[in-house]
């Protein structure tokens, strides 16, 4: 239509349904954008949250951005932004000392600046900024009202995957101890198997059961049912490593998945982690009350695919049962 301002075509790429971001790609790519929508030297974008302030810059030129520290006093440009309501575009940020001081872009010489507010959840807004060197044009009408519709889609975006991730959580996690489900351990195990297989790897499988409380009466049933399995969870999955996975696999049973790991760092690990039950205290019972006992299979040795694999560390798990709980126990051998 004649006389219609053209949508910039950085713009309109935002509207590509195929593609599918992380978190990380999502910021990066709006950084790329607000550089190649105004022709800056850097772009900065800061988030913030209850537990810190995130603030990455990308120069021009640059692969990817970098982590930039923010200032402990907090943003006065966030302060400016929450007062106007507005974009704050100024032509020389050097002349303004008060914003300079804790936000100015490291490595580009004070000159034009624009700051738009970037709105999620949080009532703090943050910002997505672009820079201009020393002597360069300030920032056109046109860049303004571009940088605002790249904020409001780069808000938008973030917030749809919180929400989309927080979904994937409900329907792949426990309600009750906040660890992956049975579920999620199907799909997950299936698919490391084949990841072990293509490159040559073992996996170790370890499963623990919580093993009879002495004196546990039937008063105390929802006890165990829900504070005890949930500290319990909370216990074990700070001793397994990023790349491994926790489940809750039945009632009182969790299931450790672990990639590139042969049957002796899974006995160690296991038998770490009986260790560090029997001595934890847990809620209104003693050091010593609580013990679980594990069984481990590993991968391609005793189980070649997940229905096999999880047969024998069912099997392994009975023989630490069988023979006394509080114990590690693996097919081929038992472990005091």
């Amino acid at each position: 239509m004649e006389g219609q301002e053209k949508m910039p075509d950085p713009l309109l790429e935002l509207g590509n349904l195929a593609e599918r971001r992380t978190r990380a790609g999502q910021l990066q790519h709006a950084l790329r954008t607000a550089l190649a929508l105004t022709d800056g030297d850097a772009a900065v974008v800061l988030i913030p949250s209850a537990r810190r302030v995130e603030r990455l810059v990308m120069y021009a030129g640059s692969p990817a951005p970098a982590l930039l520290p923010a200032d402990p006093q907090g943003s006065e440009v966030v302060r400016n932004l929450i007062e106007c309501c507005e974009p704050l575009a100024v032509a020389d940020l050097s002349e303004e000392a008060h914003l300079a001081l804790s936000d100015a872009c490291p490595g580009v010489g004070a000159g034009p600046a624009l700051f738009t507010a970037l709105r999620q959840r949080d009532p703090m807004p943050g910002y997505l900024a672009v820079y201009r060197r020393r002597g360069r044009a300030r920032f056109a009408l046109g860049e303004v009202r571009a940088m605002l519709l790249l904020s409001a889609w780069l808000g938008t975006a973030l917030e749809c995957l919180r929400l989309s991730s927080g979904a994937e959580k409900l329907a792949l996690g426990d309600d009750l101890t906040g660890v992956y489900n049975a579920r999620f351990l199907k799909s997950a195990l299936r698919r490391e198997l084949r990841r072990a297989g293509r490159f040559g790897q073992e996996l170790s499988l370890v499963l623990a059961d919580v093993d009879p409380i002495g004196g546990f009466g039937a008063e105390q049933g929802e006890l165990r049912g829900a504070v005890l399995l949930r500290e319990l969870a909370a216990l074990l999955s700070q001793q397994v490593r990023s790349f491994d996975l926790l489940t809750r696999y039945r009632a009182d049973e969790f299931m450790f998945v672990l990639p590139q790991t042969g049957k002796s760092g899974a006995v160690e690990l296991a038998e770490r982690m009986r260790a560090l039950v029997e001595s934890h205290a847990f809620p209104s019972l003693a050091a010593g009350a609580v013990t679980i006992s594990l069984g481990v299979a590993t991968f391609p040795q005793e189980g070649t695919d997940a229905t096999a694999l999880s047969a024998s560390v069912e099997r392994a798990l009975a023989h630490a049962q069988q023979r006394g709980m509080n114990r590690v126990e693996t097919l081929d051998r038992r472990a005091a």
